[in-house]
């Protein structure tokens, strides 16, 4: 087991009391785990600063820097949860900045850094087809308002849906949007509440409102998905009871999140009576992932406690990049970059590149051409 520090920041955040300095929280574990939660701040004037963020150091022993950069983030979101929980401010996800190895007495150490939008533009993606969009919005406004509302509250929690990272998250918005439906599902489907039999008398009531629109919509209309709509009723109960540890759950919600999002999909071109509703092409969910470029390393000799300059984390410092664009007619961008960092280290540690990484959305296609590596004083 080898000792990391993982070093992730959020912007903004919540305000750190001057008074107090830093925060520094002990975990107390098989593996004990030390987080020293810092201000970031922005000078707005030659004697006044701003805080803008937060910055988390976590201190964490793990098998390699992947594992420890999977943990220190899911900590570090945790406490992020519990800032929301007692301030009420919305918090976004922490973000991976700097992982390198801490492990006293050994000459070899990874590192990885990382740099989110290397090309400093957020390009918008995926082409919309504004004549089904304007048919869509065309047949939504001449619905009944009631029909209208449950719609439109369905297609909002749709949004969320896709616009969450958690999938978890994702999964409760595509259920709540279906059972936002449910009332018109079963109104169009000619369907019931779910009685409840007495098991005396055989007496038969509506106890509560149940969810037989969705089901029956699955089973007759989407007849090839009704054993996938009892696995998603199953995770339902679940997750929204707490009936089985969530991480048990992972991989089933990472399979099925996307499905109830296309029957949520289907039911709302279904309510619109679009044409060929259930023949439409449904497009996979496209994740907000920020381009990002990672560099991957090793740190050759030094000490444990300062392998950066000064007594400072070590760092590869970005020059701005040189980006050659060009733009296709469909307004489709392809770019050919050169990145340049420069090395910031102890004088005594010397480093060796094990690879780079540029990582986007699923749609987004690139690769490293060259490489090329210069000897230069820092």
């Amino acid at each position: 087991m080898r000792k990391y520090v993982v070093i992730l920041s959020m912007k903004p955040a919540v305000r750190l009391d001057p008074k107090s300095g830093n925060i520094t929280l002990n975990f107390r574990e098989k593996k004990p785990k030390q987080v020293i939660i810092s201000k970031i701040e922005q000078k707005v004037s030659q004697s006044s600063k701003i805080q803008v963020g937060l910055l988390f150091r976590v201190f964490i022993f793990a098998e390699n820097a992947e594992e420890a950069r999977v943990e220190a983030k899911s900590l570090v979101d945790a406490i992020a949860s519990f800032m929301t929980l007692i301030t009420g401010v919305g918090l976004s996800i922490p973000r991976e900045e700097l992982i390198y190895e801490i492990t006293p007495n050994v000459q070899e150490r990874e590192i990885v850094q990382v740099f989110y939008n290397p090309l400093a533009l957020n390009i918008s993606r995926r082409m919309s087809d504004h004549q089904l969009l304007i048919h869509v919005m065309d047949h939504s406004f001449k619905l009944k308002p009631e029909y209208f509302k449950r719609i439109g509250r369905a297609v909002r929690w749709y949004r969320m849906g896709v616009m969450t990272s958690d999938k978890f998250d994702r999964f409760n918005c595509f259920w709540i949007g279906l059972e936002a439906l449910n009332p018109l599902l079963q109104e169009e489907l000619t369907v019931k509440d779910d009685p409840v039999k007495c098991p005396k008398c055989g007496h038969k009531w509506v106890a509560t409102p149940t969810v037989s629109g969705i089901r029956t919509f699955v089973q007759r209309k989407l007849p090839n998905e009704e054993k996938i709509y009892r696995r998603i009723h199953k995770l339902r109960i679940n997750v929204m009871h707490s009936k089985h540890d969530l991480m048990k759950l992972t991989s089933e919600v990472k399979e099925l999140a996307p499905k109830t999002g296309e029957i949520l999909f289907r039911a709302v071109c279904f309510l619109l009576r679009a044409k060929e509703w259930n023949a439409l092409i449904y497009k996979n969910i496209l994740e907000r992932v920020p381009t990002r470029l990672e560099l991957h390393g090793t740190l050759i000799g030094g000490k444990h406690d300062s392998l950066g300059p000064n007594g400072k984390d070590p760092y590869f410092e970005p020059k701005p990049p040189v980006i050659n664009w060009i733009v296709s007619k469909d307004g489709t961008p392809t770019f050919a970059a050169e990145f340049d960092f420069v090395a910031r280290l102890n004088p005594n540690v010397q480093w060796r590149k094990r690879e780079i990484k540029l990582y986007g959305d699923e749609e987004t296609k690139a690769s490293i051409k060259t490489e090329v590596r210069k000897r230069r004083k820092s």
